[in-house]
């Protein structure tokens, strides 16, 4: 059975993170999801990502699997929802899984469910309860993993790139 588990990301490992992300971006595009298409995550997203310590990797067996960050300070694109609303047991304190990704050679091993399975107790261990992530309607791929994994959908995100942005919850 292969072990998994998370690192932080090191600042000195920002092009294996730019380089998983660009991967991603391929998938996506030949899936025909309009993510990541746009310039967004940018470098300067991923640097500030490692710099704050929110920035993940998933290891398998020894090898970087997969990259994502964990928020922690909430954003304002989540205080409200679109045709729809958070949990009434919502708390301000909550954390939000974003830019997940797997690289090229891990795709189509689970390894999306692992991970956040992974980020879930690294939450926990920080003692957050209430947990967000949100991805592109039309991403049917991550839609699933993140309903596998006991969360709810709870309404849109209207973002800065005006893209149909679904979004979950679940707490822990």
């Amino acid at each position: 059975m292969p072990v998994t588990y998370l690192r932080k990301v090191k600042a000195n490992e920002l092009d294996r993170v730019i380089e998983i992300i660009e991967e991603a971006k391929t998938v996506l595009r030949g899936r025909g999801v309009n993510l990541w298409q746009n310039g967004y995550p940018d470098q300067q997203t991923l640097k500030s990502d490692i710099k704050r310590g929110i920035a993940y990797f998933l290891i398998k067996d020894n090898q970087i699997a997969g990259v994502a960050a964990l928020e922690t300070q909430g954003e304002a694109s989540y205080d409200k929802l679109e045709n729809g609303q958070w949990s009434p047991q919502s708390q301000k304190h909550y954390a939000i899984f974003h830019r997940v990704a797997i690289a090229k050679g891990h795709q189509g091993e689970g390894l999306a469910s692992i991970f956040i399975q992974h980020l879930l107790s690294v939450a926990a261990a920080l003692d957050i309860q209430d947990i967000r992530i949100d991805t592109h309607a039309d991403n049917l791929a991550m839609r699933h993993v993140i309903e596998k994994n006991g969360f709810t959908y709870c309404g849109n995100i209207n973002d800065a790139q005006q893209l149909p942005l679904v979004a979950y919850q679940r707490f822990i």
